[in-house]
């Protein structure tokens, strides 16, 4: 008897099962997806179209799926340019959108955050786009290559990810890396002009300073016309028409001069953080970023 009552309640719970999966393949509905936007300054949100409000915007009953969201800063005297790009919403997931309005897209910046679900359940990983590319990134301080980069294994909760390269504003993001997500970062970079600080002469109290038609760099190379002996490197085109070499491996070094695209240098075969050392005038080293040189070899 009690082996009738164990056959009747398998079957029941069976019968429960395959209702649910039914239920759930031909009348279950995607959940609706979240988005959230911030800008600076202040701008109309149009999702679709359609306009829906103004920032900072938050929505969690949107359609999942893919989206065009268009912003366009209300601050209308700067002459500032509208943003409008695609976001693809998943059910139950906040995707994030920061911009940084300007007067025109190269000085324009923001990025797009949002989350994909991996086989791993305890861990999270990270993955960085920039516009450009090949800019470096930081995860915590800590470089973990050029983007379009991929970071693994990374441990759940905050971390702060800085994105830059020579020529633009480097950013910075507080996110949240959440177990069993990739977190992907979608950057976009504002380009800057370097050198306008030494466009000013620095202040100095001598009785009658002599004029300066142009600012000149602390050192100048010796641009080299013949390649030298291998390995070189060879300076590219840049953003800026030249390129700083620095004292240390690091955007925030000190500058001991600068070089111009076409310009090739001895390498000293030293790699650090992406940075090459080299030699830009005879006994007298420095670093150049990798993003903008090649090495031939």
């Amino acid at each position: 008897m009690k082996r009738n009552w164990l056959i009747i309640i398998v079957a029941s719970l069976a019968l429960i099962l395959i209702g649910l999966i039914v239920k759930n393949k031909f009348f279950g509905k995607p959940g609706p997806g979240a988005l959230q936007i911030s800008t600076t300054p202040k701008a109309t949100v149009f999702i679709d179209g359609t306009q829906v409000g103004v920032t900072p915007f938050f929505d969690d009953k949107l359609k999942s799926g893919e989206h065009t969201v268009k912003l366009v800063p209300e601050a209308t005297t700067d002459n500032l340019v509208s943003w409008e790009g695609k976001v693809n919403l998943t059910p139950g997931i906040l995707t994030a959108i920061n911009r940084n309005f300007a007067t025109s897209e190269a000085f324009s910046s923001g990025e797009i955050i949002w989350l994909e679900k991996i086989s791993s359940r305890d861990k999270s990983s990270l993955s960085v786009i920039s516009t450009p590319d090949q800019a470096v990134v930081k995860v915590d301080g800590e470089p973990k290559g050029f983007s379009p980069v991929l970071v693994e294994n990374l441990s759940p909760g905050s971390h702060q990810l800085s994105v830059g390269t020579p020529g633009y504003e480097e950013r910075t993001i507080s996110a949240k890396t959440v177990a069993g997500y990739k977190l992907i970062v979608n950057v976009q970079l504002a380009q800057k002009i370097e050198g306008i600080e030494e466009a000013t002469p620095s202040a100095e109290l001598g009785p009658s300073p002599s004029p300066k038609a142009s600012p000149t760099p602390k050192t100048t190379p010796k641009p080299t016309i013949t390649p030298p002996e291998k390995p070189y490197v060879l300076i590219k085109e840049t953003p800026t028409g030249w390129l700083r070499v620095r004292m240390e491996p690091s955007a925030s070094a000190t500058e001991a001069a600068k070089v111009n695209p076409g310009e090739m240098f001895p390498y000293l075969n030293e790699e650090k953080s992406g940075w090459l050392k080299i030699e830009y005038e005879e006994g007298k080293k420095g670093w150049v970023s990798g993003v903008y040189v090649e090495l031939v070899k």
